[in-house]
């Protein structure tokens, strides 16, 4: 039988879209099958993608940053909270540690590898984001809990698109409408290969369609920010613990009070002077990004300096391993167990 194209399949309207991912209750496949460039849709636009690509490579700093607060964001999600509760032990500085700089590193290897080598880490990446899932799913499963929806992992894509549509500026973007609709494919074809059904996935046919979705789901976030449980930031707060062993000018409130105003509300603790000048420095760098020539500097020094991070995160963590233990913060992004 012929396979219906992903415009055929999804909802026509953005309403009907995010209906379908808030209702969904369809649990993820708990069978783990590997990528490969087989499973390529056969939309898949390789100058598209590759375009996409090289936008994640000049803008390296402001797409990390939005990448991780969407992340944080997401946690809100009642179903992703009662995933993240019944993981309570991974709440130690040295597991969200390990964790969370995988995953960074995890996510710069799908914007940088290449879909087309069947041996590149792309691939390997997308069969650990996969395997996670699953075995995320079944242990909540196991626990009683719950396991984790089809349309958990659609939101999760959120992340990692949802603020350079709908909030560019904020964080020091100044998107070409062509390099929107190449970032819309990338993470269109990234939620094909990582299991998302056509009909859930949150990137719609064009970068406007998703844009307006993505608002949509930001407007529901920001309704479970303004009544988030002390859960919710019990676990942002343990994440941010380990990260900032990767980034020392992390600050919680900080980085809390940049989310919720990227959602349009207000965070409600008040900020101490450290909190607030963190944010304006934020704020400045990228402001500065934003100025023509000034922005082209001011990118390229940040983004050599995420490069450093990245690097010697992976390979000499020295302040994570002297504050936490060498052997229990140790970093492997791939693994046999997950990439066979």
């Amino acid at each position: 039988m012929e396979k219906k194209h992903i415009n055929d399949v999804q909802p026509s309207t953005t309403d009907e879209h995010l209906r379908l991912l808030l209702e969904d209750k369809n649990i993820i496949d708990p069978k783990f099958t590997s990528a490969t460039p087989n499973d390529l849709p056969d939309w898949y636009d390789q100058e598209l993608f590759k375009k996409a690509q090289n936008y994640y490579k000049r803008n390296l700093l402001s797409m990390l940053l939005s990448n991780f607060v969407g992340l944080l964001a997401i946690i809100v999600v009642p179903e992703t909270l009662r995933v993240f509760q019944h993981k309570k032990k991974d709440s130690m500085p040295c597991i969200t540690f390990s964790r969370y700089v995988q995953t960074l590193l995890h996510m710069y290897k799908l914007h940088t590898c290449d879909p087309n080598d069947p041996n590149s880490d792309w691939y390997k990446t997308i069969n650990v984001i996969r395997q996670k899932h699953k075995i995320s799913s079944k242990n909540a499963m196991n626990a009683r809990v719950g396991g984790i929806y089809q349309r958990d992992v659609a939101i999760t894509q959120f992340a990692f698109i949802g603020y350079v549509l709908i909030a560019p500026t904020s964080i020091g973007l100044r998107n070409e409408p062509e390099e929107e609709e190449a970032l819309n494919h990338l993470w269109r074809v990234i939620g094909h290969m990582i299991e998302i059904p056509n009909r859930l996935n949150l990137c719609r046919k064009t970068a406007a369609e998703t844009r307006e979705l993505c608002q949509k789901l930001a407007n529901v976030l920001a309704k479970y920010l303004s009544e988030a449980p002390y859960e919710f930031y019990h676990i942002v707060s343990a994440i941010l613990d380990g990260l900032w062993y990767f980034d020392l000018t992390l600050d919680k409130d900080a980085l809390l009070a940049f989310t919720y105003r990227l959602h349009g509300i207000k965070y409600k603790k008040s900020l101490d002077w450290y909190s607030q000048i963190n944010i304006k420095y934020r704020d400045l760098i990228f402001y500065l990004c934003l100025i023509p020539y000034i922005g082209t500097i001011v990118k390229m020094f940040f983004n050599y300096q995420i490069l450093l991070a990245l690097w010697l995160v992976k390979k000499w963590s020295l302040l994570a391993w002297y504050s936490l233990g060498k052997e229990n913060c140790r970093i492997i992004l791939y693994s046999k167990y997950y990439c066979k």
